[in-house]
């Protein structure tokens, strides 16, 4: 065969349109005319020779490679440290000491280097500077091998072969079959090179003297084309203007006509070439709208589903457990479902993702309900039919996987490299039951087999960090593919380096010229230099590598008849970094940035051209898209299946302030995600404060007395219960980093709770409940008649005074001071009035609607209680009329109710902007000054306002109150 090489066309197609070049005469200038059979780069050889010269050996991924490096790094210090060594500390130790994966990727990048360069390490009686001698000392250990091979002299091996390695047992291979005088058939006949064997760095000029030694001629490629390409660069403001220019280039008729053509076809023919140097999602998209196809050259990242499934899994393995986490774990899904419609395949099965998130969302950690939640698991399994029982049983082994997983977490101090591979076997076991043999999933899974690979590979009896442990998962995992990223077969040929385009000329199409990225050369001191030169190493000048890079790309470029550079301007909100081979181009042409084109120039009447190819326009009529956001929806028909049989207080605070939210929440049951409900912040530390309540409540419940004694608990014992109920109800404040925020909550809680209980003492008043659940008979008169409804809910705290006489306090943990006083002052406290209702419809009860119970609030953050009673609350607050605001809630429930089930919806917060005529961003002073004067006007009219979030809350868009229209 007969190969092309240059040194940066890997990747790049073997059919090579060079092919005919050489047979037009202006190629090789060999004069054999012979055309390549492939095309190839530095990689590609050494692979192609290996093959020839038997030395192949399976792949190996660079993180196992690091982590053989690590331990041996490892040995080198300890063995000094024992003195068993050459005494002299080991360059790198303080370095491994503080990051041993970082450090121990360094020096292998700095021995791979050194190798590829052409170094020998010399024996240790000579000096060497410091890095050196590290890599000399590395070296000297490492008997190079896959793991569990031997090497001539029987040593095991310790460090697995890299691309350095490869290079240099080829040179060593052709090397000794010259000593040796052996003929070995590399099947290669040919070599045009692009690049002198003299300009190149390290062994590749010893690698093409022994190849010529061997019988393959080798030749030089020429100048390539004398001419210049036409050039046309068209300056786009936007990636989306961009794309609409190349797509348009692209479907031209003239375009489709000669994209057909094929590199070997015959010299009349022009190849379309789309050069690709930037990521193409946008233009894909233009191209797709189109019926064209995509070009797929979209940039890898580690930021894909299924690479994080790894870390991911191992932050729910490692102590203390991160709840969001483990519910982010659960809800994982993997692949899309076996039919269209089905739901996404999770990690976790259904059944079990579902009852697990479920317990979560009610306690936010590992507590009674996610214990419930598993006991409800293995009932279902044990009562399913025949026919599903496997798939409960499945869902069963699932859940008891993850709760063994999050029952008994490694401690982030003990993350031992054996512990961690045990702990793997359920992801592993996870992966393979939900893969389908093919897909991005298998990368999830050769990524935890990398890393097992890895952890077999460190010392066993050292303990890994938790950034450590992060760095390896990252170096396991490797860039993701994107799923746009799909092949498509196109009409022309696609390539993402310049070096990669077809030497045979034609059109190039370039999308996105950026700054030319270039590869980092290894920097060496003065004296490493000298020191690498004198033991056999070939070190090139940074500037001379560059060289070669900018000398490749610029032929190739120059090698086509025609360029048309598409700029796309603004990218991810940035300006891209100017193209310094666009820049050389146009300077070539007589040319300057000032005279790229732009989208509009390319427009003339109802007609697009560019480079010869036009398109006929339509250009459409003009239209007026702004719509006024309705305040109200109309269904056209009756919506009386939506009205509710059973109502909570928050369901009717929801409806009084937006009817729209009401319906999509409670009437069509469009609800967040579970994994989006998690209770965090200070709903969560609400819910906390409370159990604390209940628990101390419970405690000191004396039936005797009729209810809790009198005495406060001590501060010391509220602490206990705090610090016992965190784990189940709050465990994201055991995460590292919020030691400070979880001190702060409990101290506040337990200063609250101590007024909480001292307060109610000194007001004589007895606990006698908490979380008291009331659910009672309510008939709302709606216009279609009579409807009986459940009023249920629960009632936080029950006390009552010497007399019997009840009162009813709502715990809130708030961070405004003055909100729920504001309620109860103007009669709004509508929560209060319907604890007060409910305890009234007790038969049991000694309170009636004519003789209502107390009520009040308990500020828990600030430890306040909001009151008329004046031994509770010392601003000498009037008593509330709860009859009068129950009598407006009931009101308002009834009138929202017959407008929905007249099909008539309102938007609250639509409703709220027009009333007052406030903008929909109008700051916060002017929209709660606009509240209360419409609080005031609805209180003068017998009814009442309740305020709507929803800009801060899950309906939002749905409500269109954010996110236009």
């Amino acid at each position: 065969m007969e190969i092309e090489f240059g040194w940066t066309a890997d990747g790049a197609d073997w059919a090579s349109a060079s092919a005919r070049r050489a047979r037009s005469g202006d190629g090789d200038g060999d004069g054999t005319g012979a055309a390549p059979d492939a095309r190839l780069g530095p990689r590609g050889l050494v692979a192609l020779l290996q093959g020839r010269l038997a030395l192949t050996h399976p792949p190996v991924e660079r993180a196992v490679r690091v982590a053989q490096s690590m331990r041996m790094i490892g040995e080198i210090i300890a063995e000094r440290a024992g003195g068993t060594g050459s005494g002299e500390p080991f360059w790198p130790e303080r370095s491994f000491r503080v990051d041993p994966w970082s450090t121990a990727s360094h020096l292998l990048q700095l021995r791979d280097a050194s190798i590829e360069a052409g170094w020998r390490a010399p024996d240790p009686v000579h000096r060497l500077p410091e890095r050196l001698a590290a890599v000399r000392d590395l070296e000297a250990r490492a008997v190079i091998g896959i793991p569990g091979t031997s090497d001539a002299r029987d040593r095991p091996a310790t460090l697995s072969p890299g691309p350095a390695d490869d290079l240099r047992e080829v040179v060593d291979t052709l090397a000794e079959l010259g000593d040796l005088g052996a003929a070995w058939p590399l099947g290669i006949d040919a070599i045009t090179l692009h690049e002198y064997p003299t300009a190149l760095p390290g062994l590749w000029p010893r690698l093409f003297e022994l190849l010529d030694a061997a019988g393959v001629r080798l030749a030089h490629a020429g100048p390539g084309r004398a001419t210049a390409p036409e050039l046309e660069v068209v300056q786009c403001l936007d990636e989306w203007s961009a794309a609409d220019v190349a797509a348009r280039f692209l479907s031209t008729p003239s375009g489709a006509a000669t994209a057909h053509a094929s590199p070997g076809a015959g010299d009349s023919e022009d190849p379309l070439t789309v050069l690709a140097t930037s990521d193409t999602t946008v233009l894909d998209q233009a191209l797709h709208r189109r019926d064209l196809p995509a070009l797929g050259a979209v940039d890898p990242s580690t930021d894909r589903a299924h690479h994080q499934v790894l870390g991911l899994f191992l932050d729910v393995a490692t102590a203390p457990v991160d709840v969001h986490q483990l519910a982010s774990l659960l809800d994982l899904r993997v692949l899309p479902g076996m039919r269209r419609d089905d739901e996404p395949i999770g990690l976790v099965p259904a059944p079990a993702r579902r009852e697990l998130l479920r317990a979560l969302t009610r306690e936010p950690g590992i507590g009674p309900a996610w214990r419930a939640a598993l006991v409800r698991l293995e009932q279902a399994a044990a009562s399913a039919p025949e026919e599903q029982r496997d798939r409960a049983r499945r869902a069963l082994e699932a859940a008891r996987g993850i709760d063994r997983l999050v029952t008994d977490p490694l401690p982030a101090d003990a993350l031992y490299p054996t512990a961690l591979r045990e702990r793997l076997d359920l992801l592993t076991e996870r992966l393979r039951a939900v893969a389908r043999g093919a897909g991005d999933l298998l990368a999830s899974l050769s990524q935890v087999t990398a890393l097992r690979e890895v952890l077999g590979m460190l010392e066993p009896s050292v303990p890994l960090s938790r950034r450590t442990l992060q760095q390896i998962i990252d170096a396991c995992g490797g860039a993701g593919r994107s799923p746009l990223a799909r092949p498509e077969v196109a009409p022309w040929a696609v390539a993402t380096r310049p070096a990669q385009l077809h030497a045979a000329g034609g059109t190039v199409l370039w999308w996105g010229p950026a700054e030319d990225a270039l590869p980092s050369p290894m920097l060496w001191d003065p004296d490493e230099v000298h020191t690498l030169e004198e033991f056999g190493a070939r070190l090139l000048p940074p500037a001379q590598e560059s060289a070669l890079h900018v000398g490749a790309a610029l032929r190739a470029l120059r090698g086509a008849r025609r360029i048309i550079a598409v700029l796309p301007g603004r990218r991810l909100e940035t300006e891209p970094s100017p193209s310094g081979l666009l820049t050389h181009l146009e300077s070539a042409a007589g040319r300057s940035a000032s005279d790229r084109l732009t989208p509009g120039l390319l427009v003339e009447g109802t007609s697009w051209s560019l480079a010869g190819r036009s398109l006929s326009l339509h250009v459409p009529d003009l239209q007026d898209l702004a719509v006024p956001a309705p305040t109200i929806s109309a269904a056209g028909h009756r919506l009386d299946h939506l009205l509710p049989d059973r109502l909570s207080f928050t369901q009717a605070q929801t409806l009084l302030e937006c009817p729209h939210h009401w319906v999509l929440e409670y009437g069509l049951g469009i609800r967040p995600a579970q994994v989006a409900s998690l209770p965090t912040g200070p709903r969560m530390i609400g819910t906390l404060v409370h159990a604390v309540v209940e628990t101390l409540v419970a405690e000191r419940v004396d039936g005797g007395l009729g209810g809790a004694p009198l005495e406060p608990p001590a501060p010391e014992h509220i602490g206990e219960v705090f610090d016992a109920l965190v784990p189940q109800l709050a465990s994201e404040l055991d995460l590292p980093g919020r030691a400070f925020e979880r001190t702060e909550v409990r101290e506040r809680a337990v200063r609250s709770l101590r007024e909480l209980f001292a307060g109610l003492a000194d007001a004589g008043l007895r606990v006698t409940g908490t979380e008291s659940r009331f659910e009672q008979p309510l008939t709302l008169q709606l216009t279609g008649g009579p409807r009986v409804v459940s009023f249920v809910g629960s009632r936080d705290l029950d006390a009552q005074d010497e007399a019997g006489r009840p009162t009813v306090i709502d715990l809130k943990w708030s961070f405004s001071r003055t909100r729920y006083g504001d309620l109860f002052d103007t009669g709004e406290a509508i929560q209060l009035a319907s604890y007060a209702w409910a305890l009234a419809q007790d038969p049991d009860s000694p309170v009636d609607a004519e003789h209502p119970a107390d009520v009040g609030y308990f500020l828990l953050r600030s430890g306040e209680f909001v009151s008329a009673n004046k031994a509770l609350d010392t601003h000498r607050r009037t008593p509330m009329d709860v009859a009068d605001a129950w009598r407006r809630l009931v009101a308002g429930v009834q009138e929202r109710l017959d407008a929905v089930a007249a099909g008539t919806v309102t938007l609250g917060c639509q409703q709220l902007v027009e009333a007052t005529g406030l903008d929909a961003d109008a700051p916060y002073k002017a929209r709660q000054k606009a509240v209360a004067t419409q609080r005031e006007l609805a209180r003068a009219e017998g009814g009442i306002r309740v305020e709507d979030h929803c800009a801060r809350g899950d309906y939002a868009q749905l409500c269109r109150h954010t996110g236009g229209n």
